[in-house]
């Protein structure tokens, strides 16, 4: 639904993304000097996401359309045109300052950059970590990692703002995304990435999943701490995302968070902005932010409200005239993916002999996501027949994902492919009837401990609701 309603927005914003100043120029000075080289314009080029994308749109077009694979980087791009194709691209292009005049649109389009700035200089830390060699290729996939953020910013920039309070007010980019658009910035940037022939890595980066590719999960790793810097650097999603980094490096925790920060420090000296706050500059401003703990009574009273309206729609629907268990079920799916924030929203249904699990429904899960024609033997003794003994649920957190490892199917971690969920039974007359999955993408807030205590609310009501159905019905027949 999410990534249909994305691409209702694309079709009627589909103007191009300009060029910045700073780096149309540079290109223009290295086309007028003969003594420069190709690599020099690939280097200038590979920082702008508008020229970049114009670029992959003249090449890989044509090489899709010749049946041929699509290019993986600007310097690839860049050796198959010829020079009279590569002076039109750059001296054709728009630039920033000719399309949006409005002060405040490029001053939002320049702070988005700089955050996209740190992202590089973050990567190509970790990429020396890792010993990475394609270089190229992964720094040109990491410049356009934010495609779809620089699209509502450029082309839809009122929206945009409000995007921005909602994301300082809750400190999440994909719930504030969908809140104002209906859609977050991955879904666009995938379908932007489809049209426009971006390379396959900037695709993989953008998946809601942990990646299999080394190259796409730095990326999404060196995305996370540019963005979560965004708010500061001294609070607890910081915190947890540098501790997935450092697991991730196979980095010892102490001293990693001064190496992020003095990575940040070096990027904001070489900034091109003036006009930007950059990451670094949160290393003073926020250390006396983050109080300690005073405004979670103020969550908990959010989440008591929640909890109260999705009770009184249960309540409203056992009172019409035919309710059913597919309803009762699809309001407890639209709940934990709409209200609760969660990405991804499975339910799971027992067989009749209590030996498989299967897909019978879910939330914000891809059309042609394996999720939904999932069946998991459970027989065997695994946490996933645990759970079905009895109400029970359980939060498995990256640190803790080890531990269940072993004990989860391989058919549920090969399907869901994430480190960090919530699971529970659902149970009708005390007897187990299924089991609910749900997570958050990489994009999102993670997993907390209000959102695990209203999930694990939510599922009991609705076990009591499908229980209070079903004698409704013996009683009706009797």
């Amino acid at each position: 639904m999410t990534e249909t309603s994305a691409r209702t927005w694309l079709a009627s914003h589909h103007d191009i993304i300009p060029a910045l100043e700073v780096h149309h120029a540079q290109a223009l000075e290295i086309l007028e000097d003969h003594t420069r080289t190709l690599r020099d314009l690939a280097e200038v080029i590979v920082l702008d996401p508008g020229m970049s994308i114009t670029l992959y749109h003249e090449v890989s077009g044509k090489l899709t359309h010749g049946d041929k694979q699509v290019v993986d980087s600007v310097h690839a791009a860049l050796s198959l045109l010829g020079d009279s194709a590569i002076a039109d691209l750059v001296t054709q292009h728009k630039v920033l300052d000719e399309t949006h005049p409005d002060a405040r649109r490029r001053q939002s389009y320049h702070q988005l950059m700089s955050r996209t700035y740190h992202l590089l200089a973050q990567l190509d830390s970790l990429v020396s970590i890792q010993g990475v060699r394609t270089i190229n290729e992964i720094r040109s996939a990491a410049m356009l990692h934010n495609i779809g953020e620089y699209c509502t910013c450029l082309l839809d920039h009122e929206r945009y703002l409000r995007y921005q309070d909602k994301f300082r007010e809750t400190g999440s980019e994909a719930n504030s995304a969908k809140a104002i658009y209906s859609f977050d910035f991955h879904e666009l940037g995938r379908v932007y990435a489809e049209k426009s022939y971006l390379p396959p890595l900037v695709t993989e980066s953008l998946d809601e999943n942990i990646p299999a590719g080394r190259k796409a999960r730095l990326i999404q790793l060196a995305a996370d701490v540019s963005h979560q810097a965004e708010i500061g650097w001294y609070h607890s999603s910081m915190k947890a995302t540098e501790e997935v980094c450092a697991a991730y490096l196979n980095q010892s925790l102490e001293g990693f968070d001064r190496h992020l920060q003095q990575v940040a420090i070096d990027c904001a000296r070489n900034s091109p902005f003036d006009d930007v706050l950059p990451a670094a500059a949160r290393l003073i401003m926020l250390p006396d932010r983050e109080q300690p703990a005073k405004p979670a009574p103020r969550l908990e009273i959010k989440v008591d409200a929640g909890g109260k309206e999705f009770e009184n729609r249960i309540k409203a629907l056992l009172q019409t005239r035919n309710p059913t268990q597919a309803q009762i079920l699809d309001l407890l799916l639209g709940h934990l993916h709409d209200d609760l924030h969660l990405t991804r929203v499975a339910l799971m249904l027992l067989s009749r002999d209590h030996s498989k699990l299967g897909t019978r429904a879910g939330k914000g899960i891809d059309e042609n996501s394996p999720i939904r024609t999932l069946v998991i033997d459970i027989s065997n003794a695994s946490v996933l027949k645990s759970l079905m003994t009895r109400s029970q649920a359980l939060w498995v957190e990256p640190d803790s994902y080890k531990d269940y490892e072993a004990a989860l199917p391989a058919k549920f971690k090969s399907g869901f492919l994430h480190e960090s969920f919530y699971l529970m039974s659902i149970q009708v007359n005390a007897s187990p009837v299924g089991l609910i999955y749900a997570d958050r993408s990489l994009g999102v807030n993670m997993l907390d401990k209000v959102t695990y205590i209203k999930f694990k609310s939510a599922i009991m009501l609705t076990s009591k609701a499908l229980t209070y159905l079903g004698k409704l019905r013996q009683k009706a027949s009797s």
